[in-house]
């Protein structure tokens, strides 16, 4: 693509194709180059949703480490939210709580964080691939993609999972994370 915010990012645009549905809630309000994302996917004819505490360019203003209950959504996107929420555990497992009472059986998420060990002066929290496996097993979940991904600042963990099965309590389990102690 050579426009909008992807026009740098063409691996993130690979990870969210194909496009599923016409709902899509966004974790933080993610740009690129001046361009939101939440805009170019309304532009796409999505209903676009994104949730960030800062409330900037058209974003609810939630705290992603209380319950959120803003219904489901076709495709669900943590684009480099996940690592920077919560002091604590318990406010990184409410995040990924919140991201999975955003789904419903049919549901994408398309997620890319930091890989363990690398970017260390970028957020706090840094789940490793087997995070993401145990999370699919035990949500309903079915890997679709998961794969390093190299940067030129670091590596990327890049996923994408697809909801199978209806999972009414979602299990998040508190292993699997490098935590960061940024000085």
């Amino acid at each position: 693509m050579s426009d909008g915010p992807f026009w740098s990012r063409q691996s993130e645009l690979e990870l969210y194709t194909p496009l599923v549905g016409d709902t899509m809630l966004e974790l933080g309000n993610k740009k690129n180059r001046g361009f939101t994302y939440k805009q170019y996917f309304e532009d796409r004819g999505y209903k676009h949703v994104s949730v960030d505490i800062n409330g900037k360019d058209g974003a609810l203003p939630y705290d992603l480490t209380e319950p959120m209950d803003i219904g489901t959504f076709d495709m669900v996107s943590n684009i480099g939210t996940t690592e920077h929420v919560g002091v604590s555990w318990e406010g990184q497992e409410q995040c990924w709580k919140n991201i999975l009472n955003a789904m419903h059986v049919g549901s994408v998420l398309v997620s890319t964080t930091p890989y363990p060990g690398h970017w260390k002066w970028h957020g706090t929290w840094y789940p490793f691939d087997t995070f993401f496996l145990t999370l699919a097993t035990e949500n309903g979940m079915r890997v679709d993609r998961l794969y390093i991904h190299p940067h030129h600042k670091g590596d990327m963990l890049y996923v994408r999972l697809l909801r199978v099965k209806d999972q009414s309590v979602p299990i998040i389990r508190p292993c699997n994370f490098l935590e960061n102690e940024i000085d």
